[in-house]
């Protein structure tokens, strides 16, 4: 099997009939419709496509019905992410467009449910309002810089007028005046004919020196002048040429062209690239405000008119577009998320029949598609698998490959258009399309569908794409040596700045070259080395070291001197050690430095943060036995462990050791990253094309020298110790939120805390807060039994501390800062909570620095250091059930309600709700099984609260799982009754030709269990069907009228017949049904299943065959009527072969005749 045989459109028989560029314009010529007709039937109808037309219709019907002002809608979205596009569907749509074979618009696309029930309201809404009304366009075409004149050309080209305001006017009069055919038809049969040009149009355009509309005027209107200059001054004067019309002026306008009965129909109007008119000119936006200002908010206009504006970006994302805002209140923003899945539907959706062949060569070669660019941030994921037969023959690595590369490349930045994106698929198609299955699009192949423009642009040097061109040219080894070339020209585009871990080696080339997937993928990875080789010596491309191995550059002259520079940075830098030392310490400092201070050290309950200190010297600070220190020393290993192992265990200094092995690497990536900067510092910005190459491929080099860096550091800093004083080693692993060094120190913190402050345990209580509230607030005496102690004050171990130091009187700095020390490490809610509870328990008193006494009532927190202290002498899961009754709420059926103490009653009644949205979420084939419900079945084994604890746990999965269920069961209805639709469809379609191809897509749906893939494998069969159906009614209506105009004219010459009056004619045609060829509403499928269902195709012969004898007895009834007494007489009809039988039958014929004739009238019978 070919590639092409797979696609439902073959790629090499099928185009792009718009080549994907939308243009809004009302322009209703046959090829326009045609190119409609292609627009509607691939239009995709999702994503944000759906969300925005629903938004719009929605706005618009509510403030139809409720008369309020119509506010704007500003579509915005990515320079050709379908903008123009959806308003021109939602123009189509609007008047539901009628197309060359009879189809409506609306019957053509598949609408989501919920929108094709907006637009049926539309219609009916419309039926009371003067029917539908769509104009469309761009005010740029038109009038320039007058945004009232442009806008009018708009409205009157909708209404067939011609777009300049006095000639609108002009015709708007002749059509007052009932004369506008009869001045028409004047013109063409008296305007001098000239081939290709329209008479009417050419002498309205010269409307005010037409000598024949002069003339045209006299005779159509007698007495309107007396000749044909007065005509000319009238109309001269009545229709001067404008400048600009005033908002009155304008609504008038807008009025007398569309208002049917003094009532605007409901009407829409399309702006296209609003922004691109309006630019930076403030006038432009102020007076587009203003039109829409006055036909929004116009009482004449009555809230009918809704203004669809497009633009690039957000108003709100330019300060020009800013004033606009209060007018086009409801936005669209599109994005570029559903550009997938337009192009899966227009080129890449395949026949259902051909699935299970791609899905075996993917199975197949699964292994080596997933190898590709391994390592990398576009490598294959899960997730690819799911798309692999609708993407096929695009692989999902190379196309990321291509949107990285692509916006780099394309400095127009209209490399990631809609319109762009669906060419280069349709052309990736095409050129495998004559391959067989296996055979895949090469990542090489955009470079040569982008090439010219890049040269072209300056994208790339000229050198380089004439030595690629000149290699194409040359034998089998020389092809993919250009292949080769093209490749690492393109990876070496990829944005320095971002590290993809793509790099221009020889196994990425050989995975992004690979074509065949079944056949040659060895023997490609084994010459790739030898061409890159060839390509070296050839001075092509140049080798570069880097920390994933060798990779390849792209090599020119200038690119020779940039590497010559190079050089000399690289040995001034190896010819000074002291600095290059110090570059070497700076990085391993400031890697220690940050770790040390993520660390999170909180000691105890009370979550008391502590400080570490760092000290790189050769010695411990004097202070050491009183903080808390980490050391790093720069020794060798052996010397490391001396110092640990030295130390008083019960000291709380931690030991930190960087190892000293790599240094000559560190050094050597040192020299390469800065050697790499200096060179771009000296060489400066490039302004030539090969001296762009040669600044990227700097560029590239400094990257990877950053990179290997990164990695040596990386190795050291996987090797650091951490031991505590005494030699005991301290071992973590780290996460995604902190290193291994982080949690190391946070490890060795917890246990250096533990020594350094040996009497913080019995302080360490998270409830000293409200001890110090209730001392405070309420001098509660009882305050300590906030943290359980029920005796008295100062017998509590950290009051008796603080009341045995206080002594006979210290103040409250002295006494904070002793027990915030070592060996205390108390935080201050302790020691103020202790102080406060003895205040008020009587235990202590105090005194201001004036000893004016003080209680705990009336210190204030603020004034403790200056207090003085002394002895006083005499003496309860609620949020876990919360969690779970959320759960239950959210699987019960509509209208249901889990309320408090409900839960174990109700989620039974939540487990089955679910398990029947499941069952429903499949069925039988087509509908795939349906989905397992295993998690739901384990919770009914459990019971009791027992359940609920098992439904809390899982809680989230089962929620995950039911909306799954939920969307596949609604989508399961959907695609049912469209399946149901394509069996009726299948039946009428039995004896066409359409039909063999339908039983087979639809036995393959069956087969592979597929109603519920995306794309909707159904819908396409269904337009297939009704396309067959409309074509083949239409066949026997044309037939039909054949016979019925041979008919109808041999009953109109005959001589009986035409004696009759008009009204008897009438009235014996009516009695038969023969007035006129019956018309069949054709519209829409559905309109054509209704039509086959009435009339059979066998029905129409019948009807055919019966025309000639239907009209024979209406003649033989009016001849009656005429001659009552008339005898029909039938002649015998012999076989004639002589000339002698011929006098024969006439002579005996005649006899007869005159015989008969003679008893009264005869005709023949």
């Amino acid at each position: 099997m070919l590639n092409r045989e797979i696609y439902l459109n073959d790629p090499i028989t099928s185009r792009l009939a718009n080549n994907g560029v939308a243009q809004v314009k009302d322009d209703l010529s046959k090829a326009a419709l045609e190119t409609l007709e292609y627009e509607l039937r691939t239009f995709v109808c999702d994503g944000a496509y759906a969300a925005g037309m629903e938004k719009i219709l929605n706005a618009y019907i509510q403030n139809v019905k409720n008369n309020g002002e119509q506010p704007g809608v500003w579509i915005s979205g990515f320079f050709g992410s379908g903008k123009s596009h959806l308003a021109k569907m939602l123009r189509t749509l609007w008047t539901n467009q009628k197309l060359n074979n009879g189809a409506y618009a609306r019957s053509l696309v598949d609408l989501p449910s919920k929108i094709s029930a907006q637009f049926d309201e539309l219609s009916t809404i419309a039926t009371q309002h003067q029917g539908l009304h769509a104009a469309s366009g761009t005010l740029g075409a038109g009038a320039g810089e007058q945004v009232r004149l442009a806008f009018l050309g708009i409205i009157f080209k909708s209404a067939a007028l011609p777009e300049q305001y006095h000639l609108a006017r002009f015709v708007m009069w002749l059509k007052e005046e009932g004369v506008l055919a009869q001045v028409q038809n004047y013109i063409t049969e008296h305007a001098k004919a000239k081939e290709g040009r329209d008479p009417w149009e050419h002498e309205l355009k010269n409307l005010h020196v037409s000598p024949i509309m002069g003339n045209a005027l006299l005779q159509a209107l007698p007495g309107f002048a007396s000749d044909v200059k007065e005509v000319r001054d009238m109309l001269r004067a009545q229709y001067k040429i404008v400048d600009d019309v005033t908002n009155d002026e304008m609504v008038t306008a807008i009025m007398d062209t569309l208002a049917v009965n003094g009532e605007l129909p409901l009407t829409l109007v399309v702006l296209d690239e609003v922004q691109q008119y309006i630019g930076d000119d403030v006038k432009k936006a102020f007076d587009v405000q203003e039109v829409v200002e006055t036909c929004s908010g116009n009482g004449r206009l009555n809230s009918k008119l809704l203004f669809v504006a497009t633009g690039q970006s957000a108003l709100s994302g330019m300060a020009n577009l800013n004033r606009l805002m209060g007018r086009f209140q409801v936005a669209v923003q599109l994005e570029d998320t559903d550009v997938d899945s337009v192009i899966r539907k227009v080129i890449l959706q395949k026949k259902e029949s051909a699935r299970s062949a791609i899905q075996t060569v993917i199975d197949a070669e699964l292994g080596e598609i997933s190898r590709h660019l391994r390592g990398s941030i576009i490598e294959h994921n899960k997730d690819d698998e799911k798309w692999m037969v609708a993407d096929y023959p695009l692989l999902p690595v190379r196309r990321r490959f291509w949107e990285k590369v692509l916006p780099a490349l394309d400095r127009t930045g209209t490399g990631s258009q809609l319109r762009n994106q669906l060419r280069v698929v349709h052309e990736a198609t095409k050129i495998t399309a004559e391959q067989p299955i296996g055979y895949v699009v090469p990542a090489d192949f955009i470079y040569d569908e982008i090439a010219t423009k890049l040269v072209q642009s300056g994208a790339i040097g000229k050198d380089i794409y004439e030595s690629i061109s000149r290699l194409k040219g040359g034998d089998s080894d020389q092809k993919l040596q250009a292949r080769i070339l093209a490749l690492i020209l393109l990876i070496s585009k990829l944005p320095s700045d971002i590290d993809y871990g793509i790099a221009a080696d020889a196994d990425t080339l050989s995975d992004l070259l690979l074509e065949n997937l079944l056949e040659g993928k060895h023997e490609l990875r084994a010459i790739v080395p030898k061409l890159l080789t060839k390509l070296v010596d050839d001075g092509l491309i140049m080798p570069m070291q880097t920390a994933k191995g060798e990779e390849y550059r792209l090599q020119t002259v200038e690119s020779q001197s940039w590497y010559e520079e190079f050089r000399q940075q690289e040995n001034d830098l190896k010819n000074n050690p002291k600095r290059l030392e110090f570059f070497r310490s700076e990085e391993i400092q400031q890697y220690v430095r940050k770790q040390v201070m993520r660390a999170r050290l909180l000691q105890g309950v009370s979550t008391v943060s502590r400080t570490i200190n760092l000290e790189f010297g050769n010695e411990l600070p004097s202070d050491s036995d009183k903080n808390l220190y980490a050391w790093v020393p720069d020794v060798p290993e052996k010397q490391f462990n001396d110092l640990a192992r030295g130390a008083d265990p019960d000291f709380a200094t931690i030991f930190i050791y960087i190892p000293t092995t790599q240094r000559d690497e560190l050094r050597k990536a040192i020299v390469e990253l800065k050697a790499a900067e200096s060179t771009i510092d000296v060489r400066g910005t490039a302004k030539t094309d090969a001296g762009k190459e040669a600044y990227s491929a700097m560029e590239y080099r400094f990257k990877e020298a950053s990179r290997a860096k990164k990695m040596i550091l990386k190795d050291i800093f996987d090797q650091i110790q951490v031991k505590l004083s005494g030699g005991q080693e301290v071992d973590a692993e780290g996460d995604d939120k902190n290193s291994k060094l982080t949690k190391q120190i946070e490890i060795a913190g917890e246990i250096a805390c533990q020594r350094l402050y040996i009497k913080f345990k019995i302080a360490d209580n998270k409830g000293w807060g409200k001890v110090y509230d209730r001392a405070k607030l309420q001098s509660d005496a009882n305050a300590l039994e906030a943290i359980g102690h029920k005796e008295e004050a100062d017998k509590h171990p950290v009051c008796a501390e603080v009341k045995r130091f206080i002594g006979v009187m210290k103040t409250g700095r002295e006494i904070i800062d002793e027990f915030q020390n070592a060996p205390y490490g108390w935080g201050k809610d302790t020691i103020e909570g202790a102080l406060f509870a003895m205040l008020a328990a009587g235990v202590l008193k105090a005194a201001d620095g004036q000893e004016k006494a003080v209680d705990a009532k009336s210190l204030d927190r603020s004034s403790v250091t200056q207090t003085k202290f002394r002895p006083e002498n005499a003496t309860l899961s609620k949020v876990q059930i919360i969690k779970v009754r959320g759960l239950i709420n959210a699987l019960l059926l509509e209208g249901e309600n889990c309320g408090t103490g409900e839960e174990q009653s109700k989620l039974p009644q939540a487990i089955a709700n679910a398990k029947q949205i499941a069952r429903s979420a499949g069925g039988e084939s087509p509908l795939p099984l349906s989905p397992s419900t295993m998690l739901l079945t384990n919770l009914e084994m459990h019971s009791g609260n027992e359940q609920l604890q098992q439904a809390f746990e899982d809680k989230d999965e089962i929620l995950a799982q039911f909306n799954q269920w939920q969307n596949q069961a609604d989508l399961a209805k959907s695609r049912s009754s469209q399946w149901h639709e394509l069996s009726v469809a299948m039946r009428f379609c039995k004896n066409l030709a359409v039909h063999a191809s339908l039983e087979q897509q639809s036995q393959s749906i069956i087969q592979n269990r597929s109603l519920l893939v995306d794309p909707n494998p159904v819908e396409p069969l269904l337009q297939q069907a009704a396309t067959a159906l409309r074509e083949a009614i239409t066949a026997k209506l044309a037939e039909y009228e054949q016979e019925f105009n041979v008919c109808q004219r041999d009953l109109a010459e005959d001589s009986n017949w035409s004696q009759l009056e008009h009204a008897q004619q009438q009235e014996f045609l009516e009695k038969r049904s023969l007035t006129s060829v019956p018309k069949v509403d054709l519209s829409s499928g559905a309109a054509v299943y209704d039509a086959i269902e009435e009339t059979s195709f066998e029905q129409w012969s019948d009807k055919i065959a019966a025309l000639p004898g239907y009209f024979e007895l209406t003649r033989k009834e009016a001849i009656k009527l005429l001659t009552p007494q008339v005898v029909y007489y039938k002649v015998n009809k012999p076989t004639i072969q002589t000339e002698d039988d011929l006098q024969a039958w006439l002579k005996d014929t005649e006899q007869q005749l005159r015989t008969q004739l003679a008893k009264g009238p005869v005709t023949i019978a």
